[in-house]
């Protein structure tokens, strides 16, 4: 293999010999699906033979149900940028240029994190859709899930501007030029993935080479690639799709022209002596039906660049652009067996059993025979279709004989209860081997467990499915890595402006992604990847904010959008950035007495309540006055309206006696026994 690594044929070779290996497990992907679907092999053959077949559905409950645990929403990226951020050099120095723009770290981080958030979404790249695939794949069929991260550009041959060919002599007549770009992360199909047939492990960034069989509309292809002039591609099925419950090989094909192929991507160092780098990645692309490579430029990578020192750019995707997701591993093994191939036998007895219990009863039905010499056809037929009240006749002198001789109930068989608690017996296999009960299901179970129960078993299952979900998180961020090196690479802030808007991509510019000594660090915020229960989530930020809000080095907004976006509304409309300036008012206080409305500064007290909108009428000051003017007559009050002491007519007699507490008088009396005391307690 490493002497004839650009011949087209030895890599036609490898593929071959790695189809044939996985088309050892086609037929139980196939089952699995089946399954999944409710159209079982298992169902066919037994209603094609005029019986019937009852599919429990325990594979479609236990992939959704489990698919959403492991990944519900598109997680909030948190970047980390190791090393330092340089601008971009200037295109040509001018007189009087001003000077580079000031970089913005965390600015710069917060603009590329936005570009990811948004190219990731559903609009453009969908990578929540993407990884629900995978996760699909890895839990109902093949086990391991295969996805590609890729850019793709339309680009259109036109001829070279004057101006362009006047600046770039050896440009040509002609240039391409991109109509259109697209960041993508899509799913390829378990039957099209490709591993070398030796290669023994489920890192796949670890093996030599990676492959996807591909199937495009002939047209496309001719424009892609370079194809021989009398070229005419196919139009029979593609036979490298696991089939929709068993679908007529007639009823899927197509008119139109194809072209099949395979895209390979490997590590060159491995097929070629002269490259050093380990990381340095080449693809080639061969199609059926033609002899040699048909890309554009043999051997090129379009997401690295291997500079003059020997080192990849910064810009250069690190790892296979052929990203593959596996929630578990088995040693020494590529091929990893899901979910639904570790239960199967247990989902095929369940299924048996239960289609045993419908034709029990079925054959239970109450059953009754009768004397055909003394009970008619007529009458049978009548007894058949009667209603409640109906009158029936019978021969006469036949009810004479009596209804119990005429008609009588045939005995029926029963099933014990063994058999149900061989089916609770199975049923609880099938839940430990996907750590997931009825209740982890969402269903109410029939088990009468305590509380103290409950939690043990939520807190074992909690362990196992919190292993998964990291796996498939650590999974996500990885590919996320990958496509943030195609968003450097190809990504313009031109292009970036309907994405982030102009502010942000300004600051975005003034990063210079392929010269930078550093790189990002990608983790996502914790659980944000997961459905969590809307009320303690609302109650958490509540309780965060209390915590917080007061705290200098917390920006208070930004836990109030939070806060205000968990509560289901618009934060742009409930939340002021900038508060109006508060009037510059002095912070005095008064005291008031009763008596201050009616001494010598009873006319500024009233002048100060008045400033205040209290006020008092005359009628109440002159009774007041009056009333004062009679109680200094008495000697009760003085000219300012204070009360006068009355002088004492005798000495004070002292404090009482202390009296000793309640509580301190039990405490004197607890150890006492109650009843007659013993000798040596009365001495």
């Amino acid at each position: 293999m490493t002497e004839n690594w650009q011949n087209a044929a030895t890599w036609k070779s490898e593929i071959e010999h790695s189809r044939a290996l996985a088309q050892s497990y086609w037929q139980g992907w196939q089952d699995n699906l089946d399954f999944y679907t409710g159209k079982s092999s298992d169902a066919a053959y037994v209603n094609k033979s005029g019986g019937e077949f009852i599919n429990i559905n325990a594979d479609f409950t236990n992939v959704e149900v489990k698919g959403s645990q492991l990944f519900f929403e598109q997680p909030e990226l948190q970047l980390t940028a190791k090393g330092a951020f340089q601008t971009p050099p200037p295109a040509a120095p001018m007189p009087g240029q001003p000077p580079q723009p000031q970089l913005d770290g965390p600015s710069i981080i917060a603009s590329h994190r936005e570009l990811l958030s948004e190219l990731l979404g559903s609009d453009h790249a969908d990578a929540l859709t993407t990884v629900q695939k995978a996760i699909k794949d890895c839990l109902a069929t093949a086990g391991v899930g295969a996805t590609k991260i890729c850019y793709e550009a339309a680009m259109e041959t036109i001829q070279t501007p004057p101006e362009l060919a006047m600046l770039l002599p050896d440009a040509g007549h002609t240039l391409d030029r991109p109509v259109d770009e697209q960041w993508k992360w899509e799913r390829i199909p378990s039957k099209k993935f490709r591993i070398p047939a030796d290669f023994k492990d489920t890192d796949f960034d670890k093996a030599p080479w990676l492959a996807m069989e591909f199937r495009m509309p002939l047209a496309q292809g001719q424009r892609l690639f370079n194809l021989p002039s009398d070229f005419e591609g196919t139009s029979a099925r593609d036979d490298k799709r696991l089939d929709e419950g068993h679908t007529s090989a007639s009823h899927d094909e197509s008119g139109l022209r194809y072209l099949e192929g395979t895209e390979i991507w490997y590590y060159a160092h491995m097929f070629d002596k002269h490259v050093v780098n380990p990381r340095a990645i080449r693809r080639h692309v061969v199609v059926e039906g033609v002899e040699g490579f048909v890309e554009k430029k043999i051997g090129e990578n379009p997401y690295q660049t291997l500079l003059p020192n020997g080192r990849l750019s910064t810009d250069s995707m690190i790892g296979f652009p052929i990203h593959v997701l596996a929630i578990r591993n088995v040693p020494d093994s590529a091929f990893v067996p899901s979910d639904e191939t570790m239960t199967r036998p247990l989902v095929r007895e369940l299924c048996r059993f239960r289609t045993q219990q419908v034709l029990e009863r079925e054959a239970n039905i109450l059953r009754f025979g009768y004397d055909v010499a003394q009970v008619p056809p007529e009458t049978v037929k009548r007894i058949e279709e009667g209603t409640i009240g109906i009158m029936i006749p019978f021969p006469a002198g036949a009810m004479a004989v009596g209804m119990d001789k005429l008609i009588q109930q045939i005995s029926k068989g029963s099933q014990s209860r063994d058999s149900y608690t061989a089916n609770d017996y199975v049923q609880r296999d099938l839940d430990k081997t996907l750590g997931i009960d009825a209740m982890g299901s969402g269903v109410q179970g029939n088990s009468r467990a305590t509380a103290t129960e409950i939690n043990v078993v939520d807190r074992v299952r909690s362990v196992r499915l919190d292993g998964e979900q990291r796996q498939v998180l650590s999974w996500y961020l990885k590919g996320v890595q990958k496509f943030s090196a195609l968003v450097c690479r190809y990504m313009t802030p031109e292009l970036a402006v309907p994405y982030i808007g102009e502010a942000q991509a300004q600051t975005w510019a003034t990063w210079d992604k392929k010269t930078w000594d550093g790189r990002m660090v990608f983790k996502a915020r914790p659980d944000s990847q997961l459905k969590l229960d809307g009320a303690a989530e609302r109650k958490y930020y509540l309780d965060l904010y209390q915590f917080l809000a007061k705290d200098p080095n917390i920006n208070r907004v930004e836990l109030l959008r939070e806060l205000v976006q968990r509560a289901n509304l618009d934060p742009t409309k409930l939340i002021v950035t900038q508060l109006p300036p508060k009037p510059d008012i002095p912070n005095l206080g008064f005291t008031f007495k009763g008596e201050d409305l009616l001494g010598p500064q009873a006319q500024q007290v009233r002048e100060i309540l008045a400033q205040g909108g209290i006020t008092i009428s005359q009628e109440a000051i002159d009774a007041s006055a009056s009333q004062l003017f009679q109680q200094m007559q008495m000697g009760i009050r003085d000219a300012s309206g204070q009360m006068v002491k009355a002088t004492p007519n005798r000495e004070h007699g002292g404090t009482t006696e202390k009296v000793r507490p309640l509580n301190q008088q039990s405490a004197d009396l607890s150890g006492q026994r109650s009843g007659p005391k013993t000798q040596g307690e009365a001495a």
